[in-house]
């Protein structure tokens, strides 16, 4: 039998609310970094996840929820849910996850698109949102995570 699960998270900068419909065999664990920019000795410059210390205005934060299906059975239709949390804005292209399907939105999750087939009303006409009108993730695994599989979906903000 193959389960469907439903994950759903609210972030703050600096605190975690979590709110889930998850059967018990599926797990999650969630990561706050702050994402910095090294440069090496020889120019080269790389990102790197830190544990974050003070997070102020012009930073970015990075969001990392680990998933676990600790059944026997593989688990199907698992969808993770995350908001932009307030006074942040998303980081184009940031939201990653291996077999996933990514979508966002820009009315607090009633509806969910491709950046390519996501509208808003502006000023009285139907525009392409763009990734500041961004006010949710979704990330839909394309496959059943089978049993005692793991695996994990990120994304970055921008403190205002």
């Amino acid at each position: 039998m193959i389960k469907n699960i439903l994950i759903t998270f609210a972030f703050f900068v600096t605190s975690l609310v979590i709110s889930s419909a998850v059967n018990a065999e599926v797990t999650i664990t969630n990561s706050i970094f702050e994402v910095v920019t090294v440069t090496a000795e020889n120019g080269s410059k790389s990102e790197q996840w830190q544990t974050p210390d003070k997070l102020l205005p012009g930073e970015r934060v990075g969001y990392q929820i680990d998933f676990e299906n600790k059944s026997d059975e593989p688990a199907a239709e698992i969808v993770i849910v995350n908001p932009i949390p307030k006074h942040t804005l998303y980081v184009p292209g940031s939201a990653k996850g291996l077999n996933t399907l990514i979508e966002f939105s820009a009315d607090g999750g009633k509806t969910f698109a491709l950046p390519t087939q996501l509208f808003i009303e502006k000023d009285g006409e139907r525009v392409l949102a763009e990734t500041t009108d961004y006010t949710q993730v979704r990330w839909s695994l394309q496959k059943p995570l089978t049993a005692k599989a793991s695996g994990s979906v990120q994304y970055v903000v921008k403190i205002k």
